[in-house]
């Protein structure tokens, strides 16, 4: 290992047994639904190591019965029964090759799909202290490297197990002296693993750390790359890179060094069985306690001999590297799923949207405790059916406290009820389908028109997709387009502009047709045009509804029914745009330094 190898790979603690016994417990139930794949891969390796095992039996009995007996017709049988075991050998490795892969491909999938599934019930808390490339690793390469335990390590295990048991049963028969000659590298083989197998776990979980780095440096340079660009900060991104690029080889290097001093040892011992059986077999000849066949046929088992030895080196190195990766993969199953949800959750069949706030505090779970909380002590309450507008400074809490009503977080103190309810109480996905939130840099993903406003309502009709495009004043830009609403809007709506990417965030929610309104800076970014088109389908989209406003631009809240500033986490001024400005306080600051 590289001088400050050590430090560098930032080694975790001893493993943890227990914790150990439970993953593989979590991971042969992996294998349940796919059993009768597993037990075709599994026969086809017994089958094939007892093929195996019969071949040199067939030899030792060409050598030292028919050859000397002269009789032609055996030896040509033997040698058909060869060829046959020759086939069937390698009709047996395809069944492994082929089917053992694909149990561990289908393996692969249902990891991905649990992992998958579970990321959706993971709060926002998780995303926001885990980058994505982490995500995005543990999804791909971690669990291919699962995927590899998952074929080879059960049958490496049995076969080597049920070809050396084999092999040596046949030849503690034909020689028991010479076998014993042949046992005398085992307990050095033995222990040469049992010093490498800590080293080379620490190195595989620092290079599947590094490898999220990476990933996560990789996302990040890509998806800012206009940014990148704009700036001209090409070359310290790249330096950048550069930086975690080489850490990331010198840990790989680190793990390299630690393989070829296990595989060399490893070599040098199973290799040198050749010097033994021929050593040992000159010297047994010479006192007539063996014969030349048996020699040969010793030399051939031999083959058989080391080759499990190489499966278990080549378990040892793939359990290893697997473990490493499921480690990863249990570490996020292991994550707290969203929000806890009520015993007995309460579903309403219809939301008046009465939004009721009393004595809120709140602070993000990465927060120090020492810091002050986002919000404190936040009482407000925003009647059915009306309007309210949420003004004050950056970080003064606006959209912190918007979140806490479809419960993206939980209060630390006080509640937030919803007609009357606490959000706690309510059914979780009942609760957010009431709820239609409208952002300042909506979410588009990478397809068409059409699908990115039905992600608001999947079954709508298209007489009401079309409506919900109207309403949202995107009906002139579709029919401009050759595709219509068949067309592609690119990675993060990238072929789009910010107010149409806007519009079609609106006609999702159209279509999903909540009772709660929460828009956080919609307009915030967009051009004076694009402002009042936009305003034009709030208003339409606001009819009869609860709706919050999170505002910068404070002459697009004048008509609002009631205003809320904050500051600093509290509520320090309530009322409409008239009486606050009457009051010539915080409110009244505001508005002059956004007007002049």
């Amino acid at each position: 290992m590289p001088p400050g190898m050590r430090m560098s790979m930032e080694e975790p603690p001893p493993l943890n047994w227990r914790a150990v016994r439970k993953n593989i417990g979590r991971f042969l139930a992996y294998y349940r639904p796919h059993r009768k794949l597993f037990a075709l891969d599994m026969a086809a390796g017994v089958v094939n190591s007892a093929l195996t095992v019969v071949m040199p039996l067939v030899v030792y009995q060409v050598f030292q019965v028919y050859l000397p007996e002269m009789a032609l017709g055996k030896i040509l049988a033997a040698s058909g029964v060869l060829f046959v075991l020759l086939i069937l050998i390698s009709f047996t490795g395809y069944i492994s090759t082929r089917w053992g892969h694909a149990l561990g491909a289908r393996m692969e999938a249902d990891m991905r799909q649990d992992l998958f599934e579970h990321l959706q019930k993971l709060p926002f808390g998780y995303f926001d202290k885990t980058p994505t490339g982490q995500i995005m690793s543990r999804l791909s390469n971690d669990l291919m490297q699962i995927t590899e335990v998952a074929h080879h390590c059960p049958e490496d295990l049995l076969l080597a197990l049920l070809t050396m048991t084999g092999a040596v049963t046949v030849m503690l028969s034909l020689n028991p002296m010479m076998m014993l000659a042949a046992l005398i590298p085992l307990p050095f083989i033995i222990l040469w693993g049992a010093v490498f197998q800590g080293r080379m776990h620490r190195g595989f979980r620092a290079v599947r750390r590094k490898t999220g780095e990476l990933n996560s440096q990789v996302e990040n340079s890509i998806q800012g790359i206009r940014e990148v660009k704009g700036f001209c900060r090409e070359k310290e991104e790249t330096a950048r890179f550069g930086t975690i690029n080489r850490t990331f080889c010198t840990v790989r290097e680190g793990v390299f060094a630690t393989l070829g001093s296990f595989h060399a040892g490893m070599s040098f011992m199973i290799e040198g069985y050749s010097l033994i059986f021929i050593a040992a077999g000159a010297i047994l000849i010479y006192f007539e306690r063996a014969t030349l066949p048996e020699v040969l046929v010793f030399m051939m088992y031999a083959r058989y001999f080391t080759m499990p030895i190489f499966r278990m080196i080549n378990f040892c190195e793939q359990f290893q590297q697997g473990f490493a990766a499921f480690e990863r993969f249990t570490e996020v199953l292991a994550e707290t799923p969203e929000v806890p949800a009520a015993e007995s959750p309460v579903r309403l069949t219809r939301a008046d949207g009465r939004i009721l706030l009393e004595g809120v505090s709140f602070r993000y779970p990465a927060m120090a405790e020492d810091r002050e909380p986002v919000l404190q002590d936040v009482s407000l309450e925003l009647e059915a059916g009306k309007s309210m507008a949420l003004v004050g400074e950056s970080g003064a809490g606006k959209s912190t406290l918007a979140a806490l009503i479809p419960r993206f977080y939980d209060v630390q103190q006080g509640c937030v009820r919803l007609d009357g309810y606490d959000v706690r109480e309510l059914d979780l996905k009942d609760l957010r389908q009431k709820i239609g939130i409208v952002r300042q840099a909506p979410f588009l993903f990478d397809s068409t028109i059409r699908e990115n406003i039905l992600f608001g309502r999947p079954d709508a009709t298209e007489s009401e997709l079309r409506a919900a495009v109207e309403n949202a004043n995107l009906a002139e830009f579709v029919d401009s387009l050759p595709e219509g609403l068949d067309a592609k809007v690119g990675e993060h709506g990238v072929r789009l502009s910010g107010g149409q990417k806007q519009r079609i965030s609106i006609a999702r929610v159209f279509l999903k047709n909540p009772a709660i309104l929460i828009f956080d800076e919609a307009t915030s970014s967009l051009d004076n045009e694009s402002e009042e088109s936009i305003r034009q389908a709030m208003e339409r989209l606001c009819g009869g509804r609860t709706t919050l406003i999170i505002a910068h631009r404070l002459s697009t809240v004048r008509g609002v029914d009631r205003i809320a500033c904050m500051r600093r986490g509290r509520i320090v001024e309530q009322g409409s745009h008239t009486e606050l400005l009457a009051k010539a306080g915080y409110y009244h600051t505001l508005y002059n330094m956004h007007t002049f």
